[in-house]
């Protein structure tokens, strides 16, 4: 999940590969609180991870998102 989310960074939030790493928090990478929608809204869509703002609001470093990542894919629908 961390590759995906590092893809999604990348190409969706144009954010330099160079600062990305899984302790960065989106503060760090410039990324302000509207970030969480969006990527709440990119997560919904592809790759189908219904992550709420909330829980994305509540992770304060990249890892702790690719891991909200995992859990939302390891849940049985």
């Amino acid at each position: 999940m961390y590759d995906i989310l590092v893809s999604i960074l990348t190409d969706k939030f144009q954010v330099r590969p160079g600062l990305i790493s899984p302790e960065a928090t989106p503060t760090v990478l410039g990324l302000d609180s509207l970030f969480a929608v969006e990527l709440a809204l990119v997560l919904e869509g592809d790759p189908g991870l219904p992550i709420s703002f909330d829980e994305l609001a509540g992770a304060s470093t990249l890892a702790e998102i690719a891991q909200l990542m995992q859990d939302k894919q390891d849940v049985p629908v």
